[in-house]
C-alpha cells in the first residue's frame, strides 16, 4: 500500500531549515509536507504542536478538498490545483519518486479531483451579483447595463458573453478599455440612449425618474430589469403601474437569493466531502491480487 504521509500546517509559516529541501508544497492559507512513513520520525523534534501528520484515508481525503478548492475563501476555485500541478512537474523535474509517474496514489488524487470537480463543483462557486445575474439572464441575447462605476465594471464581464450588451453612462470613458476587448460592446451616453436589452441592470444612483424615461425610449421593452440601487425606491410600484409586463429583482431580492445559496451551498460543501472521504477510504483500503509480483517488480 501507499507509503505516503502529509505533515499539514495551517500557516505561512514555514518548516524548519532542515526541512527546506523536503517536498513541501505551499499556498497562501498552508503548508503541506509530503514524505514517507519511515522519514517522518527524524522530522519530530522540528515540527510544531499544531502540526498535523495524517496518513492514509485522513490525507487523501483532506488533500482532495483542498485541490477541489473546498478550504478556499472562493469555494471551486481552481488556481490552487494549478498550483499543485505545478508543484507535481518541480518535484519530478528534481527525481522525486514519490512523485513519479508510477505513484497510484497521485494517479488517484488527480483522477478524483477531476471528476468531482466536473461532476459535483459546477456551479458552486462563490455568489456575486455577476455570477447571478449571468444565471437569471443565460436564456437572453442582449442585455443593457446601466453605469460605469466600480459594481458595473465588475458585472460587465459576467455578461460579456452575450450578443448584444449595450452600457448606459455619463462618463463612457470609463469602459473604453472593454470597448477594445469586447466587440459585442455598445457604450452609449444616457442622454443618446435608446434601450434594446431584454434585460436592463441598474448599477449606477439613477433616480427612479431616469429609469422610467430610458425604458419609454424603447418600443420593446425589457422582460426584466435588475435594480441593484441601495437607496430605498419605489420603482417596483411604478413599473408595475405603467409597464405590468416587466418583472422588477430588488437589491433586497439578490441579497435574499445570496443567502439561500450560501446555506444550499454550505450542505452541498458537506455532501462532497463525505462523498471524498469514501473515495479516500475506498482507495487506502483496497486489496490488489500480484499472483506474478510484476507490479512490484516494475514499480
Amino acid at each position: 500500500m501507499e507509503d505516503i504521509l502529509l505533515v499539514h500546517r495551517k500557516s505561512s509559516k514555514n518548516f524548519a531549515e532542515s526541512l527546506q529541501d523536503a517536498a513541501v508544497w505551499k499556498t497562501c492559507l498552508r503548508q503541506i509536507l509530503f514524505c514517507r512513513e519511515d522519514d517522518v520520525n527524524s522530522m519530530l523534534d522540528v515540527l510544531e504542536s499544531d502540526d498535523q501528520i495524517l496518513r492514509g484515508e485522513k490525507a487523501f481525503s483532506l488533500l482532495l478538498e483542498i485541490l477541489c478548492g473546498l478550504h478556499s475563501p472562493i469555494v471551486g476555485e481552481t488556481e490552487v490545483f494549478g498550483q499543485f500541478r505545478n508543484f507535481i512537474e518541480a518535484r519530478k523535474a528534481a527525481g522525486d519518486t514519490l512523485f513519479s509517474d508510477n505513484q497510484k496514489w497521485l494517479k488517484f488524487i488527480m483522477a478524483e479531483v477531476k471528476r468531482t470537480r466536473a461532476e459535483h463543483l459546477v456551479g458552486i462557486g462563490s455568489q456575486s451579483y455577476g455570477s447571478l445575474l449571468r444565471r437569471y439572464s443565460k436564456d437572453m441575447d442582449s442585455v443593457t447595463l446601466c453605469g460605469s462605476g466600480q459594481l458595473a465594471q465588475e458585472i460587465l464581464p459576467w455578461l460579456a458573453h452575450k450578443k448584444s450588451v449595450q452600457v448606459l453612462c455619463r462618463e463612457c470613458t470609463k469602459m473604453s478599455s472593454f470597448a477594445e476587448k469586447y466587440d459585442n460592446l455598445n457604450i452609449v451616453n444616457y442622454n443618446e440612449a435608446y434601450v434594446h436589452g431584454e434585460a436592463m441592470v441598474i448599477a449606477a444612483p439613477l433616480s427612479d425618474a431616469r429609469i422610467l424615461e430610458l425604458i419609454s425610449k424603447q418600443d420593446t421593452r425589457p422582460h426584466v430589469i435588475y435594480d441593484l440601487r441601495g437607496e430605498e425606491n419605489n420603482l417596483p410600484a411604478l413599473i408595475a403601474k405603467q409597464f405590468p409586463h416587466v418583472t422588477v429583482m430588488t437589491l433586497q431580492q439578490f441579497f435574499a437569493e445570496i443567502e439561500e445559496t450560501k446555506k444550499d451551498r454550505q450542505t452541498k460543501i458537506e455532501q462532497i466531502r463525505k462523498f471524498l472521504f469514501e473515495k479516500a477510504l475506498a482507495f487506502a483500503q483496497r486489496t490488489e491480487l500480484r499472483p506474478l509480483g510484476w507490479d512490484d517488480i516494475c514499480a
